[in-house]
């Protein structure tokens, strides 16, 4: 039968355990003492860490964004991202009205440099020419070609590999995937219906 433990004795063994973690630890300076270089590592590997947070996230500028080293591009950042989250949110905007409204205000920043630049400096100043270049599409094209040729591949060896389960778990799969895409097409086109009734 086992003991009964009471409340001393439980309060007994975890003052116990502190008191032989704690002298286990290593002593800490005072104040005026030696600690710079033990602070500055403590800080950079906080929580017992390996590595500083820094090289955790990658290294180079994206890190330098994310832990705020450069706080003007940092802010910016942060300004954009809640810029696009109160169009896309709020005032429920889509991407293609936002890429429309980005055309409109480019030309007319283009119009108003070109026309005014004339009236201010008596010569009409050389407006930017703004090119994609076409390597560009060229290299979106094949990585997407890729992908769809090796999706196909996939396809059709699990139908010519003989693999019944496999076989099953592919055609459920695109099967479920079928369904969702019907239902999200009902759901837009009845979400569309009601709201022109309004």
């Amino acid at each position: 039968m086992p003991e009964k433990i009471t409340p001393e004795d439980l309060l007994n063994n975890i003052v116990g355990t502190f008191a032989e973690s704690s002298s286990k630890q290593k002593s800490v300076p005072l104040f005026g003492e030696e600690t710079s270089n033990s602070v500055t590592s403590q800080l950079n590997r906080l929580f017992g860490r390996q590595k500083p947070v820094h090289h955790l996230l990658g290294g180079g500028k994206s890190a330098d964004v994310l832990l705020w080293r450069n706080k003007k591009i940092s802010a910016s950042f942060l300004t954009g991202a809640t810029a696009v989250w109160v169009l896309f949110e709020w005032l429920n905007y889509h991407f293609l009205t936002l890429v429309g409204f980005a055309l409109v205000l480019l030309m007319l920043a283009q119009f108003l440099w070109s026309n005014f630049s004339g009236i201010i400096s008596r010569s009409p100043s050389e407006v930017p020419r703004l090119v994609v270049p076409d390597k560009l599409f060229v290299n979106i094209a094949i990585s997407i070609g890729h992908e769809i040729n090796r999706a196909l591949e996939f396809i059709q060896d699990v139908a010519l590999g003989g693999n019944l389960k496999q076989f099953i778990m592919v055609v459920a799969s695109l099967w479920v995937a079928a369904v969702i895409g019907s239902w999200c097409n009902f759901l837009t086109v009845l979400y569309i219906g009601e709201g022109s009734n309004h």
